[in-house]
């Protein structure tokens, strides 16, 4: 277990009892095609059928092994204790099939896209099984614990809908608006990927400096940043990052 400091008064968000059927719930950031990274972090983590596990989205584009992530996501998403939510760029990524025809796939300007218009040249139908899947994934996955509610979705809530009315909420859970970074201020813990913690930064006014390349609590709000830049892993930064909801600890790839 490394420092959880970190999170900055983690103890604030850690449920003083584990009321689950989990010893671990594990919320992990966006993966955007980096499957070598995926890979690194998964054994790291050693989990087990005792444990929770939420993936919060985005797993194209950013790296070249963007069919590697899918083909393993979706054997992951056969798990009961494994909880695949969509993203952003999966969404978009879901513009590159044939709104009429789900077993077309069109090149675009997507790497993903690409990657698998050559794949379906010899297995035709894996577009549909990609198409399929992606299309099932939820945008939002809510636990009680302790009586707290922990909110996990790709980018974010809308502050003015009720937590229990979120589910239909698509375009704030998948692509987040800055009012949430700058205005909730709830007691339920939203768990978020999307934008890294310089890129809050760079929205909220008075923030104090912090790690951009580590899970990070945004300052005096219930909200928990996993986007650790895996995108930039091809330029020898930027981390997939797993936090542990109910203790704090944290693993990178």
């Amino acid at each position: 277990m490394e420092d959880k400091n970190f999170l900055q008064n983690v103890e604030d968000l850690i449920p003083k009892i584990n009321n689950t059927d989990y010893k671990r719930i594990l919320a992990i950031g966006d993966v955007h095609g980096c499957f070598s990274k995926l890979v690194s972090l998964w054994d790291k983590i050693s989990v087990s059928d005792d444990d929770l596990v939420i993936f919060l989205g985005d797993y194209v584009e950013g790296g070249d092994q963007n069919l590697n992530v899918l083909r393993w996501i979706m054997e992951q998403n056969k798990n009961k204790n494994v909880v695949i939510l969509r993203g952003n760029m999966d969404d978009m990524f879901l513009d590159s099939f044939d709104a009429n025809n789900p077993n077309v796939i069109f090149k675009g300007e997507f790497d993903a896209a690409e990657e698998l218009y050559n794949a379906a040249q010899k297995e035709p139908s894996l577009v549909k099984q990609i198409h399929d899947f992606l299309s099932n994934t939820p945008c939002l996955y809510k636990l009680k614990i302790s009586g707290r509610n922990y909110i996990f979705c790709h980018a974010g809530i809308n502050i003015k809908i009720p937590i229990e009315k979120q589910e239909n909420n698509k375009i704030d859970l998948i692509w987040g608006n800055n009012n949430f970074y700058k205005d909730y201020d709830g007691n339920a813990v939203i768990i978020v990927g999307h934008k890294s913690p310089r890129k809050v930064m760079e929205i909220l006014s008075n923030c104090p400096e912090l790690d951009t390349l580590k899970p990070v609590r945004i300052p005096h709000k219930n909200i928990l940043l996993l986007d650790t830049r895996a995108k930039d892993s091809l330029k020898k930064e930027g981390y997939i990052s797993c936090v542990d909801i109910l203790n704090g600890e944290f693993w990178q790839s």
